[in-house]
């Protein structure tokens, strides 16, 4: 968790003392370790040697780019579907951090079971924060806009948790073939104000890259509505063979 300063930062630490923090890879209780000694072999398996996608790799219409932490695999897999499907999604904010800090250049320090913020990215290359809408009707809570909480934070940039809503049902992107996904959410993306977003650089948040599908067409409706460009980050990436 980033810790705010003054009477809450308290809170949190003794909040921290009380419910001390857990793996998101495998919920071990880590306490005041910085890092999972059990999981640091799988999860460096697993991360990217370069965050940003190849062009080539996923569909990045209307995007000028996308970075991943990691492969979506293992253990990295397990902690999103967890999130996902189990209501474990009080890991976002770490791995929110996380992203933060491997794909946008921000610092943090751990103290006390606490992290905290040592610097920004070096360069502001947003103007504000928008995540993928999800379909929440069965669990409740969008698991993009919880890990975009913590970057935006770490920006210092605006979030819009309703930036982008769903013009239409769509169907569980799960088991589909790439051209299915690609139709299942084709133009199924607005803008409900554009005035937010015209003439400005978004950054999109999703947890998952897998054809790019989804983001493409959330880039679409954002350059649709005027953002001037359109990045996305996302916990992990499925390489397309």
């Amino acid at each position: 968790m980033i810790a705010p300063k003054g009477a809450e930062h308290h809170r949190m630490v003794i909040a921290a003392l009380v419910y001390p923090r857990r793996c998101p890879f495998c919920e071990r209780v880590l306490g005041m370790l910085v890092q999972c000694p059990h999981c640091q072999q799988q999860l460096a398996c697993h991360k990217r040697v370069v965050p940003r996608l190849p062009a080539g790799d996923h569909c990045l219409d209307y995007l000028s780019g996308a970075a991943s932490v990691y492969q979506y695999d293992g253990c990295v897999r397990g902690c999103i579907l967890r999130m996902k499907n189990a209501g474990r999604v009080w890991y976002a904010r770490e791995l929110g951090v996380l992203m933060a800090s491997t794909l946008l250049g921000c610092t943090f320090r751990q103290r006390r079971g606490i992290i905290i913020q040592e610097s920004g990215p070096v360069l502001r290359s947003w103007d504000l924060v928008i995540p993928v809408p999800g379909d929440d009707r069965t669990r409740g809570y969008n698991l993009p806009a919880h890990l975009a909480i913590p970057i935006a934070q770490s920006l210092d940039l605006p979030l819009l948790p309703c930036g982008l809503c769903k013009t239409r049902p769509t169907q569980k992107q799960e088991g589909k073939t790439a051209q299915q996904r690609m139709e299942n959410v084709r133009n199924a993306y607005g803008v409900p104000q554009p005035q937010q977003v015209e003439g400005k650089r978004v950054l999109l948040v999703d947890d998952v890259i897998t054809t790019g599908a989804t983001v493409s067409n959330c880039g679409k409706a954002l350059r649709k509505a005027g953002a001037m460009d359109v990045f996305a980050v996302t916990l992990a990436a499925t390489p397309l063979l």
